[in-house]
């Protein structure tokens, strides 16, 4: 990953220029507001892939060759839109989140 310095590193959550490194994953933070938020939806996360079935399920997805269909399929289990809605907060936060 790029230093801090780099001018394309960008906060996690809020998107600002960091100073800081999660000291567990190294992603970039600017506050303790944000490493707050970061580190809650890591916990979440990483609670949701203690799942056995949903490791299940993303080892299917992953190994699987109608990947269109399974994501379909998928998607209707509440366990995996769980799944996939933690991801997208993580990756997209909602101007809502960030207050």
């Amino acid at each position: 990953m790029a230093s801090l310095r780099c001018s394309s590193v960008v906060c996690v959550v809020c998107l600002e220029k960091p100073k800081y490194r999660c000291p567990a994953c190294r992603a970039p933070y600017c506050s303790l507001a944000c490493f707050r938020t970061h580190r809650g939806d890591s916990a979440a996360l990483r609670s949701l892939l203690l799942n056995p079935h949903l490791r299940e399920l993303i080892v299917n997805l992953d190994q699987g060759d109608n990947k269109a269909k399974l994501m379909r399929d998928y998607m209707q289990e509440p366990l995996f839109v769980e799944f996939a809605d933690c991801c997208l907060k993580i990756v997209e936060p909602s101007r809502s989140d960030e207050s």
